[in-house]
């Protein structure tokens, strides 16, 4: 059976629906193609018990790129963005450490001031490195003059941070964030607090080469979240795609991207007996998977392939979904709920579970990421959806992890939060663990990566995935990547698939 369509899109997670409904708003035909029976991916909505769910299975909804989805209208889909900004905590026991855009309470009054200067740093800086994050990379390998001039423009808006501040961003961006918040910070929570939700997509602690550029990205990039989390993104732009028209084609995994060699342009794609013909396709699928996998062999030049071949998408995150009838997650008697915490009281806790990385084990003292999730529609009066981050958990291989080594973990991760909610063991009702070859299994994610690939210098901006696909254009016409591998991808959720969109409307 052949089916005409203008645009495929291969991937229905947060990225791909971005793509679709960006492509459907400039009036092509759209047809998205992914294996699970559910769009959302990672994003979506997920059930833990009956009355409980998980809004998506990350914990950052700060990053995403509100500016480039104004163009969706998504607020006709009754989506909303939260006018406050969810409260940091930090530590294992109350009272603790409080983390706010604007202010830090539970340190000492050294430390509190000395983050009012850090985020007013910041602040200055933050028009510039979030204009990397909005703007699709210029090429360098066959620059023209739009690209020269784009990198011009990028240079004077660095010279306009000033001496002091543009100079401070060169030093800094390559160091450990440990140096760099060590020379600000005594509180050795305050510096946990700060770097922990950055290393979540890498293999490495706070004392690594770069992980200062990640805590750059991550504070000049945060803004308001989604209300509802990210499934109530996903259900507004599924909404929107559905509204203009987007067909989508779910349950069966795309097996071929076929390309007319002829004429060195994409032709179609194939799944199973199926053949989807357009003469565009976008892929918001892993892009080392699109590269090596979907495409025949020497279809594209030795050199990309090449490329592709080093791309690092190690997976390093469990994630722990529990369903609690209640709980008592409060910062000290009177304290107000605890909506997002982070377990490590210091940044050695976190550099000693990264280790486990380096040897394949589990982590002796696994550290937490949590957003607790209470009331309607996330779980009944009184109760809540917890969805917890593990870092520092490596893939369990071929075989995956063993039950032992799975009920060990599970055990660690209570004990860690029974010390924040004491008894909270003893009110969960439902609950599953995913490690990242569960993650690689169910979600059709290579390494079990939570991002399609590692947050490293070297897989970042014009090197994500590789220089020669960075513009989210491919050698074969007509063949695009717009997936979370490409810029700026990660966390910074619809950046890529509305910037691959945009340049595929330009094709």
């Amino acid at each position: 059976m052949t089916t005409p369509a203008t645009v495929l899109v291969l991937g229905a997670d947060i990225e791909g629906l971005a793509a679709a409904a960006t492509l459907a708003e400039a009036g092509r035909t759209v047809h998205v193609i992914d294996g699970r029976e559910r769009p959302g991916g990672l994003a979506g909505r997920v059930r833990v018990a009956e009355g409980y769910s998980a809004p998506g299975l990350l914990t950052e909804g700060a990053l995403v790129r509100r500016a480039l989805l104004a163009d969706l209208q998504l607020e006709r889909a009754g989506f909303a963005w939260r006018d406050d900004h969810p409260v940091l905590h930090v530590g294992r026991e109350a009272p603790l450490i409080t983390i706010r855009h604007d202010r830090v309470d539970g340190v000492a009054a050294a430390d509190a001031e000395a983050y009012r200067e850090w985020r007013a740093y910041i602040k200055r800086v933050a028009g510039f490195v979030d204009g990397v994050l909005g703007d699709g990379p210029p090429a360098v390998d066959e620059p023209g003059l739009r690209d020269v001039l784009e990198l011009a423009m990028r240079g004077l808006r660095l010279r306009s941070l000033g001496d002091a501040d543009m100079m401070e961003l060169l030093r800094i961006v390559t160091l450990p964030a440990r140096d760099w918040l060590g020379e600000h910070f005594v509180s050795p929570a305050l510096q946990a607090g700060l770097v922990a939700p950055v290393l979540s997509g890498t293999i490495v602690g706070p004392r690594a080469a770069g992980t200062t550029a990640l805590m750059l990205m991550r504070e000049c990039a945060r803004g308001s979240e989604p209300v509802g989390g990210l499934a109530g993104l996903v259900d507004a732009l599924l909404s929107r795609c559905e509204e203009l028209g987007v067909t989508f084609h779910l349950g069966s995994n795309p097996s071929k991207i076929l390309v007319d060699s002829a004429r060195g342009h994409v032709a179609g794609v194939a799944v199973g007996e199926e053949r989807l013909t357009g003469g565009t396709v976008l892929s918001t699928l892993d892009p080392a998977h699109t590269v090596l996998d979907l495409l025949e062999p020497g279809v594209l030049p030795h050199h990309v392939e090449t490329e592709m071949t080093g791309w690092r998408r190690r997976g390093d995150t469990a994630i722990q979904l529990l369903a609690c009838s209640s709980i008592d997650g409060s910062n000290g008697e009177g304290g107000e709920p605890i909506e997002r915490l982070i377990t490590a009281g210091s940044e050695v806790e976190l550099e000693r579970a990264a280790d486990a990385l380096k040897y394949g084990t589990l982590p002796d003292e696994p550290c937490l990421d949590v957003r607790i999730w209470r009331g309607e529609p996330h779980a009944p009066a009184g109760g809540a959806t917890l969805v917890v981050h593990v870092h520092g958990v490596p893939h369990g291989g071929e075989t995956g992890w063993s039950d032992e080594a799975r009920t060990r973990l599970r055990a660690q991760v209570i004990e860690v939060l029974e010390s924040v909610s004491p008894g909270v063991g003893n009110r969960i009702i439902g609950e599953s663990l995913l490690m990242p070859d569960d993650l690689e299994r169910e979600f059709g994610m290579p390494g079990g990566h939570l991002y399609h690939g590692e947050l490293a210098l070297d897989q970042l901006w014009l090197q994500r995935p590789s220089i020669a696909l960075s513009r989210y254009e491919t050698p074969i016409a007509g063949l695009f990547l717009a997936g979370a591998g490409s810029h700026p991808g990660g966390p910074y959720f619809c950046g890529a698939g509305v910037l691959g969109a945009r340049r595929a409307l330009l094709a």
